[in-house]
């Protein structure tokens, strides 16, 4: 159901990194900048780690830094991590790199790899996200440079999409993208959205009772409603939905309500009508 529209999503942002400095070069501007500070016809928006990160090391609030932020803090308001589990060209690559990982486990081992939700809980992913956040930042007003700047993910492959376009070549921070993808694709799976990510960190924080969510309407939530337990395998993040949907690892992304065959998980907030009944499929077959 959501899947469709989230792929088209995920591969125009992927594009538009590509684009935008091709229509530079043209001398058409309309669109300028990459995913730490991008430029929509005059109105600047930025990554609000990448502010965070700026104000900590220039030591003061300016007003374009603050009007940059609002734009990403208003979406992470009404639809959470929207940015992370839609238009993030980092964990759309990744996912390429689960499904590789996932088929190469099949040909060598016969079998599929272990779900990160056995290798790492989401309390201890939430907690190791924070702190590397909190001590980033620390560092940056501490030296004076935005350091979480210089590893930012999905900006940095922004930023290479330019270079590469404009000048073919690729800088350092490009290996370090490379260096996390291999990381991924071999025993460390989601290892930047998990337990790294300062953007989906500082996201995940804006949350109010109308901001969307996943939920579920599974009773008890302590224990899976399938034995296949689908929508754990489903989750990107490696979470087990089924009892913690909603959680701030969550990038609201649908796969998990897309695979449950009883229609017990759902978005709930901003756009999602609560009243509809939740009716089990086999049910409804009968």
């Amino acid at each position: 159901m959501y899947l469709p529209y989230r792929r088209a999503t995920q591969f125009l942002v992927f594009g538009l990194m590509f684009v935008v400095p091709v229509l530079n070069i043209f001398e058409i501007y309309v669109i300028t900048g990459t995913f730490y500070a991008i430029n929509f016809g005059g109105l600047g928006v930025a990554d609000p780690s990448v502010i965070l990160q700026a104000i900590f090391a220039a030591g003061e609030i300016t007003v374009p830094l603050m009007t940059a932020a609002i734009f990403p803090l208003l979406v992470a308001i009404l639809l959470g991590r929207f940015w992370c589990g839609w238009l993030c060209p980092y964990l759309f690559v990744s996912e390429g790199i689960d499904w590789l990982r996932n088929k190469l486990c099949l040909i060598l081992f016969r079998r599929p790899p272990k779900s990160s939700a056995t290798i790492e809980k989401a309390f201890s992913a939430n907690l190791t996200r924070f702190s590397f956040l909190i001590c980033g930042t620390a560092l940056a007003g501490a030296v004076g440079i935005p350091v979480l700047n210089y590893i930012n993910a999905p900006a940095i492959m922004s930023a290479e999409a330019m270079m590469i376009v404009k000048e073919r070549a690729v800088s350092l921070e490009f290996w370090f993208v490379v260096i996390l993808l291999v990381l991924q694709l071999s025993f460390l799976p989601k290892i930047w959205c998990r337990v790294l990510c300062p953007t989906g960190s500082i996201i995940s924080l804006f949350r109010t009772s109308v901001t969307m969510k996943v939920i579920s309407k599974s009773r008890p939530q302590t224990t899976p409603c399938c034995k296949e337990r689908s929508c754990l395998s489903a989750c990107p993040m490696g979470l087990a939905p089924y009892r913690e949907a909603g959680n701030l690892l969550c990038v609201n992304c649908g796969k998990c309500i897309d695979s449950c065959r009883f229609n017990r998980l759902q978005f709930t907030g901003f756009q999602i009508d609560d009243a509809a009944p939740v009716i089990p499929r086999q049910q409804s077959d009968s």
